[in-house]
């Protein structure tokens, strides 16, 4: 007890990011004073709600902000290839680079034996280039059909497993592209000759720098709205960690402000999450993308709910 401060001071406190600004330290603080409490967050966990002894008082929803106009929906592209899937095997007597994960000098060594990896193996204990390769190129040649009547790669965030995949994945985007080094860029807490801080600006603000590969640097809390394209390479745990990440996309921004980096792009309306791990796979956030039914006409939609038949994916196609 602070007789300073008493713990009647205030009538209510308001703290945000509350998901985590109600742990460690600053709880302290919020159960000293004898307050009103009320919490604010984008993505609230068990425990925060727990925290607030279950006290919703209210919610706004992902799809009711879309409707809105407040953020943009996304859609889903995935990719699949028999790696990442099933995983694969070395076969002895092949040669293989023994990489040091930190400093990334290599080694060549033969294998003695069979060497099977698994899915969860891949980009971790071992590195397989064409992979990666493959992902990088599909997602090259599937852009006129996911942004169609563009030139311009739109802004894409990569999010990769680590440091050293972060790496691999900057080099065969260039290669891939073959647009130069400022075209694709690493931005992680390890990234070297530029500020991280200046990366993020440049990524924000320079029509040169298209693609940027981070781990969790640029995962939350950072404000890109020209971004248009979230490319998964990890799966992600965490319901709270993956719902922060997919809000990167959903920025609004203005039309003008907009042509300013991306030049023959008209307005963001969307955004794509391309996903070649199964990340969207497994029930993780309780925003789906608005578009549920793809083939229908907005007239056919309407005519539908008209004639009685008013079913949630109608309803949701319809606000989209």
């Amino acid at each position: 007890y602070n007789p300073r401060i008493p713990i009647e001071t205030f009538d209510f406190i308001v703290t945000d990011e509350c998901h985590r600004s109600i742990y460690h330290l600053w709880r302290q603080v919020l159960e000293y004073f004898d307050g009103f409490l009320i919490g604010l967050t984008a993505t609230p966990s068990k425990q925060t709600l727990g925290f607030f002894n279950q006290n919703l008082v209210m919610e706004y929803l992902h799809e009711r902000a879309v409707a809105d106009g407040v953020n943009v929906g996304y859609d889903v592209f995935r990719i699949k290839t028999q790696i990442t899937e099933h995983g694969s095997v070395v076969e002895r007597g092949f040669y293989v680079d023994k990489r040091d994960k930190n400093t990334r000098r290599q080694r060549w060594e033969q294998l003695d034996d069979d060497l099977p990896y698994s899915p969860d193996q891949l980009d971790r204990s071992v590195v397989a280039p064409d992979q990666i390769r493959t992902v990088i190129r599909t997602f090259k040649e599937s852009l006129p059909a996911l942004f169609p009547d563009r030139t311009w790669v739109p802004k894409t965030l990569v999010f990769a497993k680590d440091d050293s995949h972060a790496e691999d994945i900057t080099h065969i985007c260039r290669e891939v592209f073959a647009e130069g080094n400022d075209f694709c860029k690493k931005i992680t807490y390890r990234t070297t000759g530029e500020k991280p801080e200046d990366l993020i600006q440049s990524f924000r603000n320079s029509p040169k720098l298209r693609i940027a590969v981070t781990v969790d640097m640029v995962s939350t809390g950072t404000d890109i709205r020209p971004l248009e394209c979230l490319l998964f390479m990890r799966d992600v745990k965490s319901k709270v960690y993956f719902e922060q990440m997919m809000g990167r996309g959903t920025r609004v921004i203005s039309p003008d402000e907009l042509k300013t980096v991306t030049p023959d792009v008209a307005a963001k309306t969307h955004y794509i999450v391309v996903d070649a791990v199964g990340v969207c796979e497994s029930i993780k956030i309780e925003s789906k993308p608005l578009e549920r039914k793809r083939g229908v006409t907005f007239e056919k939609l309407v005519q539908s709910i008209a004639f009685g038949a008013p079913d949630e994916d109608s309803l949701t196609s319809l606000a989209g």
